[in-house]
């Protein structure tokens, strides 16, 4: 090896690492755990553990393999080992463990129980399964989606034949199926990709002899992001790395990852491979990476103190040489809505200082986005969501307003052909050609009187009738001027909607689509509270909104709106967490267990170390659910944050000016607040009132001789209790009637018998 190389690489081992990420980097032998905290480095402690191993201990680069989870970041940690090694130095194998069981099974094809040829992708996998589904008849219960995901969770956590019939046991159509899934692989000679794990463990465990031959040609290995192991791929390091005694007979293995960053339980992922690991691996030795190279201290602190309430962790403090004054704010808002203005404003004095691109939103679960999407899109704030789509963009939203278009404009064969087999009614390609045809040559009439003559004419038949038939009567009792929520309502049941995405998708994914489906409903309530009564006048609200999204330019400086899973392995200088409320964060199905409890919390602490430098945490007193309007308890985990390191706000009372006021103070901003007399609490067409003064923020309790109320502000009356004004009447110089909406219903009351609160 080239000697100026090798003095270059050690100066930089000298230089560029803290003396925990050089131990890590120089450990030679046996079983080493690296637990490596947010932004601690520890991509750069992989790559030079590898070229130190290549460089200084003349290690083969043939036996070292690195495994990751994604070939993005295999890609990166090739280059950075290039970088070191020079053009003309062969690398060792860096992948992602499905490429490196791959080519371990090509190479050995004749040791396998069974030949393949190829490896079925996702859309191969779910032809298969149709047919199976198909053939025996249980196309109504059981989907492809769902089946492919029942599968394949099973085969993340069995390691053999035996442990996968006993998870199988609870349902044997399940079993029956998966057997006969199995079969036509076999016949088809193919593999899927959790085959591949499955196949590589099969053939360590199997063959003893190719065991130890393999263990004698790869010599060191090395996995990043350990936290996201499943069972199988647990199990799989321990064939290469131990005989049949669980004897240590490699020279080093080595993984690194962070328990507190564990997060994708529902892919498979099990914390307690890496919280295990040192009872799996002999003599395993431990080395703690604690210096973060990103954050400021602060933030840390808030981080730490946080996830210090988790217990199955090994135990660690993140520090930072960067120091920082009054970076965290948690705010109040009244609702949703104001939340949404809150962070659009915010955004909107931050963008005078700094990029928007440097500023993301964090939310748990996608329904969020939409209140804050709304809010940004009346403000002429461009933002792109990450790993997701825009609310009013999604499937399951696009479906329903179909339906809806539809009521308003039965000429709409866009929305018509959307939606005619949605759900599945085997009205397929040849039928929508068939309607397709017959309505070019009958251009005046709607779908509803083509699909009339296609049955009178006996074009469409059997099934397809029926089907035709039950399409048709979904619109019989709808008209344009109903209010949305009513024939949202409606087309729901009739379709039995919400049981058709439970019975279409995966269990996570289906959720989330139910609850974009009751956050489509509370849009339509808050709506409708606007004066937005009919079906007619919302999608126009709608495709306004969408209008405007849709003129932004892709490559603008834009604010990242993105789910706490997304955001994983991605920093910004400023981080928005939205709705810190129990329900949402932590989510409602994760109260019940403990271990559920913690990867929320843990989910919670990925959110706080995305931020750089600022960290903006709200939540609502006051939250849409399913239309109606609830009390929200604040996040169990704001309690965890000692006083002391976080500064409260209550913006529920807070107009346009006090947002712009308090970004700015924070931000050191001099740009100037927005007028004062602009309105935002609630939605853009507020019913202009006095400004509130600082009094009358603190008192609340003497109304002035007219009283002067906004739409969306909470109010209390001594019999009915807390509501929201839903509406406001004028009657003469004195007099003003409230519709207020309380939990026991809406009552209009005399203004002079409401308190503001």
């Amino acid at each position: 090896m080239n000697p100026e190389i090798r003095h270059k690489f050690n100066d930089f081992l000298t230089t560029n690492l803290n003396s925990e990420q050089k131990k890590a980097v120089q450990h030679n032998d046996g079983a080493l755990l690296v637990i490596a905290g947010a932004g601690s480095g520890k991509t750069r402690v992989i790559t030079a553990r590898i070229t130190d191993l290549i460089l200084n201990q003349g290690v083969s680069p043939h036996s070292i393999i690195a495994l990751t989870f994604t070939n993005k970041a295999a890609k990166e940690m090739q280059e950075r080992i290039a970088h070191f090694l020079g053009k003309h130095t062969e690398l060792p194998f860096i992948g992602t463990f499905h490429s490196y069981c791959l080519r371990v099974l090509k190479q050995n094809r004749e040791l396998l129980d069974t030949p393949f040829f190829s490896i079925l992708d996702s859309d191969d996998q779910q032809k298969i399964l149709s047919g199976i589904i198909t053939r025996s008849g249980l196309q109504k219960e059981v989907t492809v989606k769902n089946l492919s995901y029942q599968i394949s969770h099973i085969k993340n956590h069995a390691t053999d034949q035996e442990h996968i019939n006993t998870l199988y046991a609870v349902n044997p159509r399940l079993q029956s199926l998966f057997a006969a899934y199995e079969q036509e692989k076999k016949a088809s000679k193919c593999l899927d990709f959790d085959d591949l794990l499955l196949e590589a463990f099969a053939l360590l465990t199997k063959h003893p002899d190719f065991r130890t031959k393999s263990q004698a040609y790869v010599r060191h290995i090395l996995v990043d992001e350990y936290q996201d192991t499943n069972v199988v791929q647990h199990e799989l390091l321990k064939a290469m790395a131990l005989d049949s005694k669980n004897r240590f007979t490699i020279d080093s293995i080595c993984v690194v990852g962070d328990e507190d960053q564990s997060i994708y339980s529902w892919r498979g992922a099990t914390i307690a491979n890496i919280i295990n690991f040192k009872k799996d691996f002999p003599k395993t030795k431990t080395i703690k990476i604690e210096q973060n190279y990103r954050l400021v201290q602060s933030i840390l602190d808030i981080a730490n103190n946080v996830i210090s309430h988790n217990k199955q962790r090994n135990p660690k403090k993140l520090w930072s040489d960067k120091k920082g004054n009054d970076r965290i704010k948690h705010v109040t808002s009244m609702s949703e809505y104001q939340e949404g203005d809150v962070i659009a404003q915010f955004a909107n004095v931050a963008a005078k200082t700094q990029k928007l691109n440097s500023i993301a939103v964090l939310y748990r679960t996608h329904f969020q986005s939409r209140a804050i999407e709304e809010a940004l899109i009346r403000n002429s704030i461009p933002y792109r969501i990450i790993g997701g789509v825009q609310f009013y963009e999604r499937k399951e939203i696009k479906d329903l307003l179909a339906y809806l278009r539809l009521i308003v404009n039965p000429f709409d064969r866009a929305s018509f052909f959307r939606v005619v087999n949605v759900p599945t009614r085997g009205l397929g390609l040849k039928f929508e050609e068939l309607f397709h045809e017959a309505w070019h040559s009958e251009t005046f009439l709607t779908f509803h009187d083509i699909a009339q003559k296609l049955i009178k004419t006996m074009q469409v038949t059997g099934s397809k009738k029926t089907a035709l038939e039950e399409f048709c009567a979904v619109f019989n009792e709808c008209k344009h001027t109903d209010k949305p929520t009513q024939a949202l309502d409606h087309i729901i049941i009739k379709l039995n909607y919400l049981s058709y995405l439970k019975e279409t998708f995966d269990p996570e994914d289906a959720q989330s689509r139910i609850e974009n489906v009751k956050e489509l409903l509370n849009a339509m309530k808050h709506f409708e509270s606007t004066g937005v009564s009919t079906i007619e006048n919302f999608l126009d609200e709608v495709a306004l909104m969408q209008e405007k999204m849709n003129k932004k330019d892709e490559n603008h400086d834009a604010i990242s709106l993105m789910t706490l899973h997304a955001a994983k392995g991605l920093e910004f200088d400023t981080v928005i967490l939205a709705g810190l409320e129990e329900g949402l964060l932590p989510s409602s199905r994760s109260l019940a267990q403990e271990e559920s409890l913690e990867e929320e919390r843990r989910l919670f602490y990925v959110g706080i170390t995305r931020a750089r430098e600022r960290l903006l945490i709200t939540h609502s007193r006051y939250r849409y659910a399913y239309r109606n309007m609830t009390d929200q308890l604040p996040s169990r985990f704001l309690d965890e944050i000692p006083k002391n390191l976080i500064t409260q706000e209550n913006a529920s009372y807070w107009k346009t000016y006090d947002i712009a006021t308090f970004a700015s103070k924070w931000l050191d901003s001099k740009a100037a607040p927005v007028e004062k007399h602009v309105i935002t609490f609630g939605p853009a067409r507020a019913v202009p009132t006095n400004p509130i003064t600082k009094e009358e923020k603190t008192t609340m309790t003497t109304p002035p001789k007219v009283p002067t109320f906004r739409l969306k502000q909470p109010v209390q009356h001594e019999k009915f209790g807390i509501g929201l004004v839903e509406q406001i009447e004028v009657k003469g110089a004195n007099t003003v009637y409230l519709t207020i909406s309380f939990k026991g219903g809406k009552k209009k009351l005399d203004a002079q018998f409401v308190r503001k609160m």
